[in-house]
């Protein structure tokens, strides 16, 4: 069993929290890091999720002190719906942890962190209806993966695994996904033609589509089971 406690508390969601997580998301921004950092990649995505446009804005870089460690920021903006996240991994993909703010028509609507301690991920969920608590074993090759960020589906395939367990912080729930190259597709991004690698990254119930360059940086995702489409609205380049 992944499971190791699992708890639930009814309890309202405070405004402290959610003042004391932008407080976090701010110290972690692009700005406090940029003497200490390398640019991954960064910019936007214009997402369609059940018939409704919005957009992301991400960033990713790795940062080498304190400790190596790759870390990602993104926001999602779709109506009166914004939810920033970030999530701050080692080098190789495995989390640190992870945080997530969510806002409906600026109301507090959900609050995620998760937490590596030793050999173990605490994770705890906070909305206005309640508080839930879980314990996952870390396992090698473990990822923290939300489905509805298009710049997260970069750590499905950073380390080049086939299966891939990841924690899916919205559902609090793991998930095996297996991560299935089909080779060379030609798609268009700002009404440019390039060349992506097409990947079909699938679990027990539901099957999503991705398509990265050759560094491994996203260019379109589509989740099917979420309505979601995410196109990048220009081609990245190198920093």
């Amino acid at each position: 069993m992944n499971l190791v406690a699992t708890s639930r508390v009814s309890s309202p969601m405070r405004t402290r929290l959610l003042t004391a997580s932008l407080v976090t998301l701010a110290a972690m921004a692009p700005g406090a890091l940029a003497a200490q950092t390398t640019i991954v990649d960064e910019g936007s995505f214009t997402v369609t999720r059940a018939g409704r446009t919005g957009r992301e804005d991400f960033r990713i870089v790795r940062v080498s002190t304190p400790t190596a460690a790759i870390v990602a920021t993104g926001t999602s903006v779709n109506g009166t719906a914004r939810v920033v996240a970030v999530l701050r991994t080692d080098t190789s993909g495995t989390p640190l942890d992870f945080q997530l703010d969510g806002r409906e028509a600026n109301e507090p609507r959900e609050r995620i962190t998760i937490q590596a301690a030793r050999d173990r991920l605490a994770a705890r969920s906070q909305s206005p209806t309640g508080e839930s608590a879980r314990e996952y074993f870390l396992r090698p090759g473990m990822i923290v993966f939300d489905d509805a960020f298009a710049h997260e589906y970069y750590f499905l395939t950073l380390q080049g695994r086939d299966a891939v367990t990841a924690v899916l912080p919205r559902r609090n729930e793991l998930a095996q996904l297996h991560v299935t190259s089909k080779g060379d597709d030609p798609i268009e991004i700002a009404g440019t033609r390039v060349i992506a690698h097409h990947y079909v990254v699938s679990d027990s119930v539901n099957q999503r589509e991705l398509w990265t360059d050759s560094a491994g940086r996203v260019l379109r995702v589509e989740a099917p089971a979420l309505a979601l489409t995410a196109v990048r609205d220009a081609v990245p380049t190198d920093h």
